[in-house]
């Protein structure tokens, strides 16, 4: 094996950080892999380190680890995104992502350097991390207060079965941590259920194309216990999706973050004009967005 190592710097409230990458590498595959990885600041000590198990089977690595990192600027403060993906893994996964920064967040804090360092475990992504964005308003479901000061969240696309949603996650610059950035408790007819209403993404995938006419139930609520309509659907009818309202699970150990859907998802859908929402396999198989992994 061949080892090597990659320096990057970075700016962060004024200070300089460097993350420091040591590979090795087998020439003869051309297979690369990350051993270690280090945030070192200006004096060169060490603010985190991270290594990985390096192991050889049949001439090649048993396990590959790539690292990149980017420095951000936000609203709340500026900081590090150390990005990681790990091979083999299983499809839409393997991804993760990091964030270092300055508790407080803002710029003028910086000078103490105490306050610098991870927000949390790395985010364990099924899916994919779409960026940073400034956020002025809450959700709008349900009896939530809007937020009058922007918020920081990062936005990930997050895969419910049958669609893609954009899940957003709040960096809390007074904690110094990660969390959900919303919280949505809503009274339905089975009781109280925490979910939010969220973006859908449908520009990576397409409808699976309809070729005999079928039907949906089109709920005007997302609930059952409101009484649903059969509205016909022609295999030429226009769809539009509009938003999904669904339960999502939030993960968090020593070591990783991780969320997921957990529990029914509902997709407010227009047809031919007319809006409504839908919920069951059955009405999204006829959509045609049926149940994949």
């Amino acid at each position: 094996m061949v080892a090597s190592d990659q320096s990057q710097t970075f700016v962060v409230a004024g200070r300089p950080y460097r993350l420091l990458i040591h590979s090795e590498a087998i020439p003869a595959s051309k297979e690369k892999t990350v051993e270690w990885w280090e945030l070192r600041d200006a004096e060169e000590r060490v603010v985190y380190r991270q290594t990985y198990p390096v192991a050889i089977q049949n001439g090649g690595f048993e396990d590959t680890v790539d690292i990149t990192g980017n420095s951000f600027t936000a609203k709340g403060g500026s900081g590090i995104f150390i990005e990681g993906m790990d091979l083999p893994s299983a499809p839409d996964s393997g991804g993760w992502i990091q964030v270092f920064g300055f508790k407080y967040g803002r710029d003028k804090y910086g000078a103490d350097q105490a306050l610098f360092g991870p927000f949390g475990p790395p985010i364990s992504m099924v899916g994919e991390f779409l960026g940073l964005e400034a956020e002025s308003s809450g959700p709008t479901p349900v009896a939530l207060k809007t937020a009058t000061v922007p918020r920081d969240i990062l936005k990930f696309r997050l895969w419910t079965g049958n669609f893609n949603i954009v899940y957003p996650v709040l960096i809390n610059w007074v904690t110094g941590s990660l969390m959900p950035a919303w919280r949505c408790p809503e009274n339905t007819s089975k009781g109280t259920v925490d979910r939010c209403s969220y973006s859908l993404m449908m520009n990576d995938q397409e409808d699976q194309a309809r070729t005999e006419q079928t039907f949906v139930r089109l709920f005007p609520e997302p609930d059952e216990g409101f009484v649903a309509k059969h509205l016909i659907v022609q295999p030429q009818s226009k769809i539009d999706y509009l938003e999904a309202r669904a339960p999502v699970a939030w993960n968090e150990s020593a070591d990783s973050i991780s969320f997921s859907v957990n529990g029914d998802v509902w997709v407010k859908v227009r047809i031919d004009g007319v809006e409504g929402w839908i919920h069951s396999e059955e009405d999204f198989e006829a959509v045609g967005h049926p149940e994949a992994n």
